[in-house]
């Protein structure tokens, strides 16, 4: 008998009465906090929710199984081999040599991709039980298809053997047609549970959204459609939750899989249905900066935020809460229905008469929303001369505002641009996260792999870590190396390139530092070291070349512009941003200069576009490129430098979606260059 069944007839009958998402049971609530959020911040939502799990441990998935993986007749439920009738706990592997000897726990996400750490490494959503053979066959090579000829399991259940699947030329291992959607919902599940930890695991995982390379990611989307939700999965979803305390969202809402990772990533998700009420901005756990004002100025610092949601049936309103709420306000601070349901604008303003960092909630509630949204709120006040925000902005043009200066009699204002156009396309020449030793680097001195950290020193021995030989000689390397102190202590780490050391950096808690690099060679060793006594955590090291930028002065600037508090800068472009800073002068002698304010010009209308010209612009989150040239590579970049994504463009008019943020998009081809700043904001 064929114990992998998983009932499909039956299930063909039930699928057209009923939502599979009505068999789930999950807790009320559960999803709450992921209601009308869409693409990268559904995910990252759904992450939150999900990572909130207990850990079974190793040894433990042994005793989950029985409740998890148990099939009708009690044996256990084996995905990679047809041919098993295992008794729990008496089948346990040892040793094995054939196929039905005995069962093992299976990483459907190989433990070597993510160096075996925790808790990936017990996480009961993508260890199985399965045959300890064919589990030996499928190594740690990734799943895919395969063609004619492969190896299989008995009955050619499962296979492996080289790749034909588009994008991939390895060895793969392919499971059955009847298990192919549940490991899709596994992969999807790990992909979004670990979306922040993720570090090209396997060449699979990767840290760019949805966190899936490519070729696996199609594949992935055929089974999910070719192998719908089971009931097996319903039960185990169950059983998972009472087990390790959460779930996998792509089984309670199959949908998820398309908002995420397919073709609707721009569609809010809303699980009840079309009339499922929620805010759809300000996504909830995002932060509003208000920027730096002055105690010496009595207006205080404003900002407009747009209030939008979906299906809204009642007043909603708007609340300060928090350590420091006496410093922010909002105004309105109730909203109808149908303002909300339309898109509406609120003012939140920032004062304080004490200097120092400031921090509250704005806290949405009302309007028949499942849960509260929300917001994190910050301002810095302090008791000196500071730029303040710009005004007035328009498509060519702002108003530089900024505090009076006892004593000044003129100021000087500097306005300047930031030109991508001249950089390289980003290369990363290294990744390494030190959730263990890797055997790739040197090591001198004391150093342990310590809780997924590489521990350099001790208090007696000074350690350090040295890269393999790396290619620093293109001239506009960087390095980014996130680390923290041991314990309390007060420590400095040591950055070295080829035995010069190039920074110090103090640890005060764990600190992201990115430090560029001139003077690399072509076989350049990156040392990092932490001295005796003042022992250092190395989290992870990444190397890069390319992107980044040159600062350009608008022309004409820097300027005096005499005794005034504001000035009008003219001539600029639509939909770039500009930053500003300004030095007050005591007759001919300069002060120190303000703080930096960056303002972004907005889009024109055009018209009519040239035939030659290529127009890239946002509406919302989508990017929209038009009159590109057939066969030219689009790139978008973080606003320091960072390469996000690429693709080839094949039509003059193309679109897609974008995070929340400012981006540096370039379209580049054989005859022409354009490269422009954009928002993409909903």
């Amino acid at each position: 008998m064929n114990h992998s069944i998983h009932n499909r007839l039956g299930l063909v009958a039930i699928v057209s009465l009923i939502s599979f998402s009505l068999w789930a049971e999950a807790p009320a609530g559960y999803y709450d906090a992921a209601i009308g959020k869409s693409g990268e911040a559904l995910q990252k939502s759904l992450s939150a929710i999900i990572s909130n799990a207990g850990n079974v441990g190793y040894d433990g998935l042994w005793e989950v199984y029985k409740t998890t993986d148990r099939r009708s007749d009690g044996k256990v439920w084996d995905m990679y081999s047809n041919a098993t009738d295992f008794t729990f706990g008496t089948d346990k592997c040892g040793n094995y040599k054939n196929e039905g000897d005995c069962y093992n726990r299976e990483h459907s996400v190989p433990k070597s991709w993510f160096s075996e750490a925790s808790p990936m490494y017990s996480d009961a959503w993508h260890v199985y039980p399965t045959d300890g053979k064919i589990n030996s066959y499928r190594s740690n090579n990734p799943f895919g298809e395969v063609g004619s000829g492969a190896s299989s399991s008995k009955n050619g259940f499962s296979k492996w053997g080289s790749c034909v699947t588009p994008g991939y030329t390895g060895t793969v291992f392919e499971p059955n047609d009847e298990y192919k959607g549940d490991f899709a919902r596994t992969y999807f599940y790990f992909a979004t549970r670990y979306q922040d930890r993720i570090n090209n695991w396997g060449g699979i995982f990767i840290s760019s959204y949805p966190h899936i390379v490519q070729w696996q990611l199609d594949m992935l989307l055929r089974w999910n459609e070719l192998d719908p939700v089971s009931q097996k999965e319903i039960d185990r979803n169950d059983a998972v939750q009472k087990e390790q305390g959460n779930r996998n969202p792509f089984i309670d809402y199959p949908e998820l899989v398309d908002l995420i990772f397919g073709d609707r990533r721009n569609e809010p998700f809303s699980p009840m249905g079309e009339d499922t009420p929620y805010i759809e901005t300000p996504q909830g756990g995002s932060t509003i900066d208000m920027g730096t004002t002055s105690v010496n100025v009595s207006d205080p610092a404003t900002m407009p935020l747009q209030i939008k949601g979906r299906n809204i049936t009642e007043d909603v309103v708007l609340t300060i809460e928090g350590t420091n709420s006496d410093c922010f306000a909002v105004n309105p601070y109730t909203l109808t229905a149908d303002a909300v349901n339309n898109g509406a604008t609120v003012e939140l303003s920032y004062h304080s008469s004490q200097v120092g960092a400031h921090s509250a909630t704005l806290r949405i509630t009302g309007g028949g929303i499942a849960s509260p949204v929300v917001v994190n709120l910050t301002g810095e006040a302090v008791d000196d001369f500071v730029a303040l925000p710009a005004r007035n902005i328009t498509y060519n043009s702002f108003v530089a505002a900024w505090t009076p200066k006892a004593g000044a009699t003129d100021y000087e204002l500097n306005v300047w641009y930031d030109d991508y156009s001249s950089s390289t396309p980003e290369k990363e020449i290294l990744n390494t996260v030190f959730s263990s030793k890797p055997d790739t680097w040197t090591y001198d001195g004391y150093t342990a792999a310590e809780s997924g950290k590489l521990r350099l020193g001790s208090g007696s021995t000074d350690g350090s870590a040295t890269s393999p030989t790396l290619d620093l000689s293109a001239g506009d390397v960087s390095i980014t190396v996130v680390a923290e102190p041991y314990n309390k202590d007060n420590s400095v780490l040591y950055v070295s390139v080829d035995g010069t050391e190039i920074k110090q950096i103090t640890l005060d808690g764990t600190t992201t530092t990115t430090i560029p690099v001139k003077e690399g060679t072509a076989s350049s060793k990156i040392t990092f070291m932490a001295k005796k006594d003042h022992r250092a955590y190395l989290h992870s090291v990444v190397v890069k070349s390319g992107g980044g930028f040159t600062s350009v002065a608008l022309d004409g600037y820097p300027r005096r512009v005499g005794n005034v508090n504001e000035y009008e800068v003219t001539g600029l472009t639509p939909t770039v941003q500009y930053h500003y800073t300004v030095t007050p002068y005591e007759g001919e002698t300069a002060q120190t200069v303000s703080n930096t304010v960056s303002v972004s010009t907005v889009a024109s209308a055009v018209d009519e576009l040239p035939a030659d010209h290529i127009l890239i612009f946002t509406s919302g989150t989508t990017l929209h490129i038009l009159n590109a040239p057939m066969n030219a590579v689009a790139q978008w970049y973080t606003m320091d430098g960072r390469l996000c994504g690429s693709r080839v463009l094949h039509a003059e008019e193309s679109e897609w979606e974008l995070p929340e943020g400012f981006y540096i998009v370039r379209v580049v081809s054989r005859s022409m260059q354009s490269t422009v700043r954009v928002r993409s904001a909903q």
